[in-house]
């Protein structure tokens, strides 16, 4: 077996796992949200209040961490690492190459990555509150740190859920993919 099947096994294993630190993460997530309900039943029905959400612990220790769904990188089409992605269940934070110096100048930064897919995801979840579908402050958001107009990260808070996960995952793949390809040609 030559290398390169090596790491594509390895990369599709570590693939495999991270969604299922996802799927974990997102399970601990809605059983929190289930007991805080059996809770307030069970309060509404007259007993003393239970031991609160906030009492749990989540285990931290660094080989069975539940709170961080994990880190990935982002690479090109030729195997480059174009940065790193920490993802927990709150928010994903990019974090591109520096030594590529990605400015916001490069197409389709602008044109797909922020107006296409985040400020429509933005916009669909501001109408979702408007209607009262969901909370105010689980609208996405989202913000570039900037060192002038070269990218230092960019966060997305309240992404909401896998599908939205993996959508932002492979915009940043595909729009960080094409700004290298420009940069590699001048």
């Amino acid at each position: 077996m030559s290398n390169e099947d090596e790491i594509r096994k390895l990369l599709k294993f570590r693939n495999d796992l991270e969604l299922n630190l996802l799927k974990l993460s997102k399970e601990l997530d809605d059983t929190k949200k289930v007991l805080a309900q059996i809770e307030k039943l069970i309060v509404q029905q007259g007993f003393k209040q239970p031991k609160t959400i906030k009492d749990i612990k989540v285990v931290t220790d660094p080989e069975l961490i539940l709170e961080k769904v994990g880190a990935s990188s982002i690479q090109a089409k030729d195997g480059t690492i174009l940065g790193n992605m920490e993802i927990d269940e709150k928010q994903i934070i990019f974090y591109p190459k520096q030594e590529f110096q990605f400015s916001t100048n490069i197409a389709p930064y602008q044109s797909f990555l922020i107006d296409r897919v985040l400020n429509n995801m933005k916009t669909t979840d501001e109408q979702k509150a408007t209607n009262g579908e969901l909370e105010i402050d689980d609208v996405l958001n989202y913000s570039v740190d900037l060192d002038n107009e070269i990218i230092k990260s960019i966060t997305v808070r309240n992404y909401g859920g896998e599908r939205r996960l993996r959508e932002i995952q492979s915009s940043l793949r595909w729009s960080f993919d094409k700004m290298y390809d420009k940069i590699r040609r001048g």
